[in-house]
C-alpha cells in the first residue's frame, strides 16, 4: 500500500482592522499511481473521519 506525510503550514496575515490571523493548514499528496487510475485531476474531494484511524475520502461532482 503507498504511503504519504502529511506536512504542516503555518502562515500569519494582517486583516483589514489591522489584527494577525494565523491560518494553519495540512497537506498531504496523493500517489501517481491511485490518482491517475482513479482519474483525481481537477475532482473535487470530501473528506470525513470513518473511526479513529480511518478517514474516508469521496469524489463529489460539486
Amino acid at each position: 500500500m503507498p504511503k504519504t506525510t502529511v506536512t504542516k503550514t503555518t502562515s500569519t496575515t494582517t486583516n483589514a482592522d489591522g489584527e494577525d490571523q494565523t491560518v494553519e493548514q495540512y497537506r498531504t499528496t496523493v500517489p501517481k499511481g491511485i490518482a491517475e487510475a482513479m482519474d483525481l485531476e481537477g475532482v473535487r474531494l470530501e473528506w470525513s473521519v470513518k473511526s479513529g484511524n480511518t478517514l474516508e475520502l469521496r469524489i463529489t461532482d460539486e
